[in-house]
């Protein structure tokens, strides 16, 4: 498989930050039939996209076992290494209660710093600004809120001003990264705002299903709860 098979609009959906719990999330019909065409091959990009796919839903040990060996394999690659930092940052959240222990502190911060090194040394690649808009949206600590909303302005205003160098997926992915860093600062309309574009954008179904979902759960949601 070619390595731009790791889109840019799977960095948006289900990253899930640093949570005390991550149950495997369901998997679609599409993420099915990818791992199923990637899970036997032993090439290195087919081995990032299963990791990908083991993160996205939660198989933090198994992501962890491979991006590992990826990042040895090739540290070069910032793909790989934003991957591979957004699920260290998966486990120091499982590790322990927030602000308990200094081990926990610890790995929280090594984890964005490295996932800041991603995003320093590939500040054009897509996927790693989204890897990182998440994770730093989902962990909120160290000031990584503020840096993932400095990352979604200077990509928001890319975007306006030349639409067009972006495909539908990738500005889909950017509005659902955009939809969930508004939830998590419990901005539900604003939220929904974003979804609403996904909806419009059409770019594929399981992100205008997942849309309408969010969209009914931020319905539920008073501002500022």
């Amino acid at each position: 498989m070619k390595k731009k098979t790791v889109l840019a609009v799977a960095a948006a959906a289900f990253i899930g930050g640093c949570g005390k719990e991550f149950p495997e999330t369901p998997w679609s019909s599409a993420d099915i039939e990818l791992r199923r065409a990637v899970e036997h091959q032993t090439d290195y990009d087919s081995r990032l996209e299963l990791a990908r796919l083991d993160f996205m839903h939660n198989r933090i040990d198994e992501a962890d076992a491979l991006l590992r060996e990826l990042v040895k394999e090739n540290p070069d690659d910032m793909t790989a290494k934003a991957w591979f930092a957004a699920n260290e940052c998966k486990i120091a959240g499982r590790t322990a209660p927030w602000l308990f222990g200094m081990e926990k502190l610890y790995l929280v911060w090594d984890c964005l710093k490295d996932l800041d090194e991603a995003a320093q040394k590939a500040p054009d690649d897509f996927t790693v600004l989204l890897v990182q808009m998440n994770t730093d949206a989902e962990v909120d600590m160290y000031g990584s809120m503020q840096r993932a909303l400095d990352t979604r302005a200077r990509l928001e205003k890319q975007i306006e001003t030349r639409p067009d160098a972006y495909p539908p997926s990738a500005r889909s992915a950017f509005f659902e990264t955009a939809a969930r860093i508004e939830a998590l600062r419990n901005n539900p309309q604003a939220a929904t705002d974003y979804w609403q574009r996904i909806i419009a954008l059409n770019a594929d179904p399981d992100g205008v299903e997942r849309a309408k979902r969010e969209i009914a759960a931020l319905a539920q949601t008073p501002p500022n709860h």
